[in-house]
């Protein structure tokens, strides 16, 4: 096995370990070459294999891989070499800063049908695209989809991918995953579009019931018979697409098209509708919530600013940039108004602890030591609130102090601005850096755009943090300035 420090054919150095799966050992690795991450499969042979049967294996796997560098797409994990060091064969691939499908429903629970939506058809255009250019993938699981903190869906690890007129493609019986292998693969009939479709239809149902449907082994195949009392456990949304992958026949089996536009349709806003009445008129945008969450961590590097032992200290949230004016006079509670008309869609939170926030719809919260974090679904935006006591220093003294303890744990940080903001006592700091740095959710290597607002009322300060992921940033610009501009800070001595 390999070890960190190595060196494969003289070029690709093993970083660290990242797992292992039933094909061998996946590293984060480095190109010297090219001077670029990559992902560095390590195949393993099993014990006790003649050395007749470990050539197979390596053909075998050089032949795999020939078929998926075939594939071209960003939602595909891209194949750029195949390496021999040691007798053994070494894949190189893409690395794409992720989670697996298996963690996230692993750490969050069952995710909502907006995001199980985005996914599965994210997924889909991949089998698309793989489909197209005559390849199946054969193990389409939530292990080997990547949710990517570039807001990417990306379907990985095509180890045992196949093209269709592969004669050596179904040696050996069915290969893939228990609980997400189509029926008529364990019957024992070959790989085509349509199984990956089943197994994609079981990785949905998984994502939003948290475990593959009819059980987790191959099953009898007279649970199917079951169809219905399964699907029925789904949410009412992704049923009909559920009952149409899930099928047993795969001739009657739902296609790709059908299903991505079921996906679709889930996850897309309405159309503007145009409303008259008598000689006015208006347009309404109907707005739609798209998406759930990846989870991110607390909003960090706010130590400098908080004193030690500060009591009391109550986090709040919010995000960046954006003058502050007159606040709606209804009462806000957690529970969303009515949608404001030009405006991003947003929800009123309250803490009960003296600030109020519009935040964005669909963004999940986290609460951890002392802070509030929002982030959004793609998990590119990260929107996050603090209130501590004062103890004595104005807005854009304790920007200044935040912005000499943290500009160093970043990479290519760029201040564009670090001023005085519209109102009493408050400052602004925007800044571009590039990933890992002082926030847990930051990925080594993606660029960030950022800005943070401090707002001082009496004795308390409001610490508001909005960054995005550089590429998503003049998009989510206008939800920046909403939040901050109808933030509420604590009533100074309340």
């Amino acid at each position: 096995m390999g070890t960190p420090g190595q060196l494969v054919v003289k070029r690709y150095r093993l970083v660290r370990a990242l797992g292992q799966g039933g094909m061998g050992m996946v590293w984060e690795g480095h190109d010297t070459l090219l001077d670029r991450p990559v992902a560095v499969k390590e195949v393993l042979m099993p014990p006790r294999l003649d050395s007749r049967r470990q050539l197979d294996l390596i053909h075998q796997t050089s032949r795999e891989a020939r078929t998926a560098a075939k594939l071209n797409h960003r939602s595909i994990v891209r194949v750029f070499d195949v390496a021999d060091e040691d007798g053994r064969p070494w894949i190189i691939m893409e690395l794409v800063p992720s989670r697996s499908l298996d963690r996230v429903i692993g750490s969050e629970g069952p995710l909502s049908v907006a995001r199980a939506a985005v996914i599965g058809s994210g997924v889909l255009t991949a089998l698309s695209v793989a489909h197209a250019a005559g390849v199946v993938h054969r193990d389409v699981k939530p292990a080997n989809i990547l949710i990517g903190y570039d807001g990417r869906i990306v379907l990985s690890d095509f180890g045992i991918a196949t093209t269709l007129n592969d004669p050596n493609a179904h040696r050996g019986g069915a290969t893939g995953s228990p609980g997400f292998l189509a029926p008529e693969r364990v019957q024992g009939s070959p790989a085509a579009p349509a199984s990956d479709l089943w197994s994609l239809g079981a990785t949905l149902y998984a994502t939003v019931v948290g475990r593959p449907p009819f059980g987790s082994g191959r099953g009898p195949l007279a649970s199917l018979l079951t169809l219905d009392t399964e699907v029925a456990k789904a949410p009412a949304e992704l049923r009909p697409v559920l009952a149409g992958l899930l099928v047993a026949d795969p001739v009657k089996r739902m296609g790709a098209e059908e299903a991505k536009r079921l996906l679709d349709a889930v996850v897309t806003p309405p159309a503007p509708v145009t409303v008259r009445m008598g000689d006015a008129a208006r347009t309404k945008l109907l707005a739609g919530v798209a998406a759930a969450v990846v989870v991110a961590g607390t909003v960090g590097g706010w130590a400098v600013l908080r004193p030690s032992g500060a009591a009391g200290a109550e986090p709040g949230a919010s995000s960046p940039f954006a003058a502050p004016t007159t606040a709606p006079t209804t009462t806000p509670t957690t529970a969303a108004p009515s949608p404001t008309a030009g405006l991003p869609p947003l929800r009123w939170y309250d803490a009960g602890q003296g600030w109020r926030a519009r935040v964005p719809r669909g963004w999940r919260l986290t609460k951890r030591q002392g802070s509030f974090t929002w982030a959004a679904s793609t998990g590119t935006a990260y929107l996050g609130l603090q209130v501590f006591d004062r103890r004595g220093r104005d807005a854009l003294t304790l920007l200044r102090e935040t912005e000499t303890s943290l500009s160093g744990a970043v990479r290519e940080y760029r201040r564009i601005r670090l001023e005085k903001a519209p109102g009493r006592d408050t400052a602004e700091w925007e800044s571009t850096w590039t990933g890992p740095g002082h926030h847990p959710w930051a990925v080594s290597g993606v660029d960030y755009h950022e800005v943070r607002r401090v707002v001082v009322s009496g004795d308390r300060v409001s610490v508001i943090d909005f960054a995005a992921v550089r590429s998503e940033w003049e998009r989510l610009r206008p939800t920046m300035r909403a939040v901050l501009k109808y933030y509420r800070p604590p009533a100074p001595g309340g």
